[in-house]
C-alpha cells in the first residue's frame, strides 16, 4: 500500500523536495553573503587601524597613501547591505558607516596635524586632542560593532 501511495504522488514528492532544497540554498546564500560581508569589514577595519597607526608615527607619503587606500577599502566594505537574517542587521550597518565616518575624519585630522607641524602658528594641541578624540570614538564604535556582531566575548 505504501508503494502505491509513493508511485501515485511521486511527482509531487519530487517537486516538494526540489522546492525545499531551493529554499534552503536561497537562505544559505544570504547567510554566506552576510558572513563574508562582516568578515571583509573586520579585515578592512584592521587594515585601516594598522595603516593609520603607522602613518601617525611615520613621516612618508607612502604611509599616508596606504592609510588613504585603507580608508577607501573601509568605506567600500561599510556600504555593503546585510540581509535581515542577521541579528541587529540595521544597527550593524549603521555602526559600519559610523566607523567609516570617524575613520575619514581621523585621517583628515591627522593629515592636518602633520601639515601643522611644519607651520609655526598652528594649534598643535587642539589638533592632537581632536585626533585623540576621533581615535577614541572610532575604537568605541568598533567595540560596539563587535558586540552587535557577536565577535566580542
Amino acid at each position: 500500500m505504501n508503494m502505491e501511495i509513493i508511485k501515485k504522488y511521486r511527482a509531487l514528492i519530487i517537486i516538494v523536495l526540489v522546492v525545499a532544497a531551493g529554499i534552503f540554498f536561497f537562505f544559505y546564500r544570504f547567510h554566506h553573503h552576510d558572513t563574508k560581508a562582516l568578515t571583509d569589514f573586520v579585515a578592512a577595519y584592521e587594515k585601516f587601524d594598522k595603516a593609520i597607526a603607522d602613518f601617525s608615527i611615520g613621516e612618508t607619503d607612502d604611509l599616508e597613501s596606504k592609510a588613504g587606500d585603507a580608508l577607501i577599502e573601509l568605506n567600500t566594505k561599510a556600504s555593503v547591505r546585510l540581509s535581515s537574517l542577521v541579528e541587529n542587521d540595521a544597527e550593524l550597518m549603521s555602526k559600519e558607516l559610523e566607523i567609516a565616518d570617524f575613520s575619514g575624519k581621523e585621517l583628515d585630522n591627522l593629515r592636518a596635524y602633520k601639515k601643522a607641524i611644519q607651520s609655526k602658528y598652528a594649534d598643535l594641541d587642539g589638533l592632537a586632542k581632536e585626533y585623540g578624540d576621533l581615535t577614541s570614538k572610532r575604537k568605541t564604535a568598533y567595540a560596539r560593532f563587535q558586540e552587535l556582531a557577536g565577535l566580542k566575548d
